[in-house]
């Protein structure tokens, strides 16, 4: 290797632990950004995770989901009712999923390992990485329509009148691809903030966006058929019997399709938080109330506007298009500018916690000797341009479908990784998240956990013949496409169900069984921070070397051993 070529390595290399701080691992299993997140950089408090879930709600994918229920022939009724089944239960996944990380300060690819192994770890961090990549095209995408919303308020015919170049086929028109490209290049400069840092945008979103919406809502009654369209709505549509019940099952699961990337990466949120306390009920209780309000809004505004127009306007850029065609007004104009803006500055918060912090998250976890979250993060946004978003929202069908397409392989994740936690109850040892020794207690069998691994695909393939009825209707039956109904709960349960026998009976290595007598969460009390008594004091953050045990299964005895030995 030559010199030169030496000197660009060591320059691409991320930075190791500050002075003040001792790195838990090293090479290609830790960086800054891996390390549990120090003292001083837990920044969140008790009211930001809530905001960023009021920000997250009163924006255009919680206003799209729901209308789009509409608008596919669904009762607003039987909408609104698969709107509250489908928030209580995101209610209890976003906690149980920001638990360990608010307990412990580390992110989802470290927390993964504990689960999954130190190897077998890596599929799933890539898996959510795709996820974001294409999340992160979709939402600069709802900000490129309302740009060119903001766009048309501000010239008029002479924005109208912008030459199109593309095809029909395209499902994309030159002035939104215009409008893409601009919103990105917007995006971009938020993409070197730290998550220590970008709480605050959150928390004026989480302000701004209610009173925004609330406004939307109210015009769009006043000047629609009202409240009475939707009774109106119910008497158009036939679904009863057990079609009803498919029917609901089918909202819930897409309603959680539309959070399941957020709850996957609660815990690269959570670790910020400055105590558990942080990240507890009062965020889960902001999921519900704030989804059930947004979900009922959208509901009723798009049939208000459906009864006084006769369109069904799933989504809030066509909805402000319509009312900019009705009502050509400086008034009006000027509201839906504020509105369009509102609503685009709250897609780049979305942008921001759900999918850029959460991959450059993965890409530490991936490449953690040259990649950090912000490098991540720039890293999501030039990737986010090779997806093509305008063909998943071309028509409400394909994005429902979307949506729940990888319902099947999200929900097993989330159910995995909380059962783990609950059967461990709650202790998680730090250093062994970070030892790349074959006696670590997170290295199970060759690096991997073949019992989670096993519950995971045991969950997706319950899912998986729906999956392809989606796109291929004629090659399934009725039985596989209802189960894919009730995609997201079916696999959740299922795997979690399998992981959790799987795990009292198959002695799982990594099962500190001492700690089980000590209490819930015992390694994350009283300042342990995920370290056994007295342990910082004999190695000061080096990483932990413990002592195999024929069964498997580990006593805290014998990681005490191991760290004598190793000092």
């Amino acid at each position: 290797m030559s010199s030169a070529t030496r000197r660009f390595i060591n320059f691409i290399q991320t930075d190791e632990a500050p002075e003040n701080h001792q790195a838990l691992g090293k090479g290609r299993f830790s960086n800054r950004d891996l390390e549990p997140t120090y003292p001083e950089e837990r920044t969140w408090t008790w009211y930001n995770l809530p905001l960023y879930w009021f920000s997250v709600a009163f924006g255009a994918t919680g206003w799209n989901v729901a209308a789009s229920l509409v608008a596919t022939g669904l009762r607003w009724d039987q909408a609104f009712i698969s709107c509250c089944l489908g928030s209580f239960i995101a209610a209890a996944a976003v906690t149980g999923m920001a638990r360990p990380g608010a307990v412990y300060h580390i992110g989802f690819p470290v927390l993964a390992r504990s689960s999954f192994g130190l190897y077998g770890s890596y599929f799933f961090i890539f898996l959510r990485a795709v996820v974001c990549i294409i999340w992160y095209g979709i939402q600069t995408y709802y900000g490129a329509n309302l740009l060119a919303l903001m766009l048309r308020c501000m010239f008029g015919y002479k924005w109208t009148d912008f030459a199109n170049s593309l095809p029909a086929s395209a499902d994309v028109t030159s002035q939104q691809l215009l409008c893409f490209f601009l919103v990105w290049m917007l995006e971009l400069p938020f993409c070197f903030v730290h998550p220590t840092k970008i709480h605050w945008l959150f928390s004026i979103k989480g302000v701004v966006m209610p009173f925004v919406t609330f406004g939307l809502f109210g015009w769009c009654i006043a000047h629609g058929a009202g409240i009475s369209s939707l009774s109106l709505a119910n008497e158009t549509t036939s679904t009863s019997g057990s079609n009803l019940g498919w029917a609901v099952m089918d909202g819930i699961n897409v309603i959680m399709g539309s959070l399941s990337p957020m709850l996957v990466n609660q815990p690269d949120l959570a670790r910020y938080c400055k105590a558990p306390r942080d990240a507890g009920w009062p965020q889960g209780a902001a999921v519900f109330v704030s989804k059930v309000i947004v979900f009922f809004l959208g509901l009723a505004s798009t049939a208000s506007i459906q009864g006084a127009w006769g369109t069904a306007y799933w989504n809030i850029w066509d909805l402000l298009e319509a009312i900019l065609d009705h009502y050509w007004t400086p008034a009006s104009r000027t509201a839906v500018w504020i509105v369009a803006f509102s609503f685009m500055v709250s897609q780049f918060g979305t942008n921001f916690g759900g999918n850029s912090i959460p991959f450059g998250a993965d890409m530490t976890g991936l490449f953690p000797r040259f990649l950090t979250i912000r490098r991540g993060q720039i890293l999501c946004a030039v990737l986010g341009i090779a997806v093509v978003p305008w063909k998943l929202l071309a028509n409400a069908s394909a994005f429902l479908s979307f949506l729940g397409s990888y319902n099947i392989f999200m929900a097993p994740l989330c159910a995995i990784i909380i059962i783990d936690y609950i059967s461990r109850r709650g202790n998680i040892h730090i250093p062994s998240l970070y030892n790349t020794s074959k006696t670590s207690l997170y290295w199970f069998w060759s690096g991997a956990n073949y019992i989670a691994v096993f519950a995971w695909i045991c969950g997706v393939a319950l899912g998986l013949p729906g999956l392809v009825g989606e796109y291929q209707p004629q090659s399934v039956n009725s039985a596989a496409k209802n189960m894919f109904k009730m995609g997201w709960i079916l696999t959740f349960v299922v795997a979690g169900v399998v992981y959790a026998v799987l795990f009292q009976v198959g002695k799982i290595r990594g099962f500190l069984a001492d700690l089980q007598v000590k209490g819930w969460e015992y390694l994350g009390k009283d300042g342990r921070d995920g370290y056994l008594d007295g342990e910082r004091e004999v190695v000061e953050g080096v990483v932990v070397s413990e002592v195999p045990t024929p069964k498997g299964e580990m006593t805290v005895g014998d990681v005490e051993k191991g760290d004598k030995e190793s000092v």
